[in-house]
């Protein structure tokens, strides 16, 4: 099936036709079986469309987003195995470690939007990760 956006040349009127295809429809209309639902008329002529066009599952787009989740996961890993995860603790870590209260070391784990100001404010660098940090274990 195919829709076409028709008017009316006599009143104007904008409306909706389905046809098996653009040959059924031209067909229709040389035969005079399409006529205007507003006066009746079988003026109609064709008005400008958007083609349906489906996107190809193999677009860039879709390689794109597989590619970012593949990095997503491989940056997770590597965060886990060289990390220290501190949980909820983060913050009080992190200004351990910039205060040299703690042994210098990368770490992760989960810290509230104020928290993270608050870190901002004192010069001590974080970066969100694009994945939970939470541990299930």
């Amino acid at each position: 099936m195919i829709v076409f956006n028709l008017s009316c040349s006599d009143c104007d009127f904008s409306f909706e036709g389905w046809f098996e295809n653009s040959n059924d429809y031209n067909k229709q209309i040389k035969q005079g079986l399409v006529s205007c639902p507003s006066c009746n008329s079988i003026q109609i002529r064709k008005g400008l469309m958007a083609p349906n066009v489906a996107k190809k599952s193999n677009s860039k787009d879709s390689k794109r987003n597989k590619s970012i989740a593949s990095n997503v996961k491989k940056l997770k890993k590597i965060i886990e195995k060289e990390f220290d995860y501190v949980g909820d603790k983060f913050t009080e870590e992190a200004k351990k470690i910039k205060y040299g209260e703690a042994k210098e070391r990368a770490i992760y784990g989960e810290a509230s939007i104020e928290q993270t100001k608050e870190l901002m404010n004192e010069d001590i660098d974080v970066l969100p990760l694009p994945f939970s940090t939470k541990k299930t274990n």
